[in-house]
């Protein structure tokens, strides 16, 4: 079982920006455009990141549904369909996922399912706005990394599959080419789905970034 409370960085993307690719989560917000990329630009990560935009964000895909679907689901699946799509299809060499909110954002003031959560946004001022995303960024940050476990299972479950379809082949020549295939492909699954990292950080209006989920004492802005 994932445990959502295991901090996944020791140190924040400021000090370790990724290696690997990135997949992006933000709001579709139209007046930060310019400033999330600067955010990503500034990690070096130009041509490095996959980018999903969704009204509120992380809120967005965790609290709100998808109308043309049943009840049960939520916008988590369409950001759960990128992922897989980018890693299974694309063969994208992601390890790490940002989700990326923004103060002042209209889908907490309009669609939030709790009026009670609605009501305090639009009350609320911008540093009062901040323990609000930080709690749906968290939420949303777990169930992230409970599909990237079971993608990660997944994966381990077609390679064992896989595996003893070859050993029930004799140890000859069609045998050793079964392995081989499975050793490069299956295998190959495996690893991209492991060792990914999830962060989360939200952008004041002037394009300031912080990062919510960086242990304590640890540079948690990016300096511009």
């Amino acid at each position: 079982m994932t445990n959502c409370n295991n901090q996944n960085r020791l140190v924040s993307v400021f000090d370790d920006p990724p290696r690997s690719n990135v997949l992006l989560l933000s709001c579709m917000d139209q007046r930060l455009l310019d400033d999330t990329v600067r955010f990503m630009n500034e990690l070096n990560l130009q041509n490095r990141y996959d980018q999903v935009a969704l009204a509120g964000g992380a809120m967005g895909a965790l609290q709100l549904l998808n109308p043309n679907l049943p009840p049960a689901k939520r916008w988590q699946g369409v950001f759960e369909a990128h992922l897989a799509t980018a890693i299974n299809v694309l063969h994208r060499p992601i390890k790490d996922v940002f989700l990326l909110d923004h103060l002042d954002c209209g889908a907490y003031k309009y669609l939030h399912p709790d009026p009670d959560i609605q009501a305090k946004y639009r009350k609320a001022d911008l540093c009062q706005m901040v323990p609000l995303h930080q709690n749906e960024l968290k939420n949303f940050a777990c169930e992230v990394k409970k599909f990237i476990a079971s993608e990660h299972k997944k994966a381990e479950d077609e390679f064992d599959k896989a595996h003893s379809a070859c050993d029930s082949k004799e140890l000859d020549k069609e045998g050793k080419q079964c392995w081989d295939y499975v050793s490069k492909l299956a295998w190959e699954k495996v690893e991209a789905w492991q060792n990914i990292r999830v962060s989360y950080f939200v952008m004041d209006l002037l394009g300031k970034v912080k990062q919510l989920d960086v242990p304590n004492g640890q540079n948690a802005t990016l300096p511009y």
